[in-house]
């Protein structure tokens, strides 16, 4: 038996059973196709992304002397319907992955004379198996010997031992999937400075304490406050992490970097 966990809370708890591991559906790659009269074949335009996946389960419930249909048959629907738009999906199947997932369907529940019931659930998914070890955050502090992580785990420094109270020196994130991600960036520091990630120089004009980088949302904030103004790219867009090696350096006012990787793969 498997274990699903949505929006925090797991079938386990629920006594939710989840009787046989679900299909793998590759997402499509989204294109616009374009026929130009008079020319063989047809032109593909890629968007650089891909379309949603599902996720579905076949799940049962109930036992002898327990919480009957009706009550255990409300706790699935409001356990399926207890996020509104994406939620953290996982589950014992692949347990090194999570997608973002939302409930969209009805749902129709067998019941089994009162005590039992049975139904196949379907998840709409966002495209990306996120790996888990892409959620944990690299620390990018300044020492004498340059910027550190605060774990020395994923980096370079090519600098170290060659010029002493060198402040700026190179340091790296490996991708290890061949997707490029869209990390989560808190920057630390009272003033200005630059942030070097791969050939994106990331300007900042300003920064009072903290400000955060999200290149999924496309925001730069501290709180609640809208601090897009404060940031420039040289790109004009968002910093990625690459497949392979990261280049990731910081200047000026800028005392450290907490990053995010947010590493996926389909």
């Amino acid at each position: 038996m498997g274990i699903i966990i949505f929006n925090g809370r797991s079938s386990k708890d629920l006594g939710i059973e989840v009787w046989s591991p679900p299909n793998y559906q590759v997402p499509q790659r989204d294109y616009d196709t374009v026929h130009i009269p008079g020319r063989d074949g047809d032109l593909l335009i890629d968007k650089e992304s891909y379309k949603n996946v599902s996720r579905s389960y076949t799940v049962s419930f109930g036992q002898e002397g327990k919480k009957n249909f009706t009550i255990l048959a409300n706790m699935l629907a409001e356990w399926l319907n207890s996020a509104s738009g994406y939620a953290r999906l996982e589950d014992s199947y692949e347990p090194e992955y999570y997608r973002l997932a939302s409930y969209q369907k009805a749902v129709e529940i067998t019941n089994a004379y009162q005590i039992a019931g049975s139904a196949a659930i379907e998840f709409n998914c966002k495209p990306q198996r996120f790996l888990k070890s892409g959620d944990r955050a690299v620390n990018f502090v300044k020492s004498k010997y340059g910027i550190e992580d605060s774990e020395n785990q994923s980096v370079l420094d090519s600098s170290r031992n060659k010029i002493e109270g060198f402040l700026e020196p190179l340091r790296c994130l490996v991708n290890p999937t061949s997707h490029p991600s869209s990390p989560i960036i808190k920057v630390y520091g009272n003033g200005s400075g630059e942030i070097q990630i791969g050939n994106n120089t990331i300007t900042i004009l300003s920064v009072n304490g903290y400000l955060v980088i999200d290149s999924d949302l496309m925001e730069v904030y501290k709180d609640e406050t809208n601090c897009n103004s404060k940031v420039k790219f040289s790109l004009n867009t968002f910093p990625k992490l690459r497949p392979g090696i990261n280049d990731i350096s910081f200047s000026g006012e800028i005392t450290s970097l907490e990053v995010i990787p947010k590493w996926w793969t389909i």
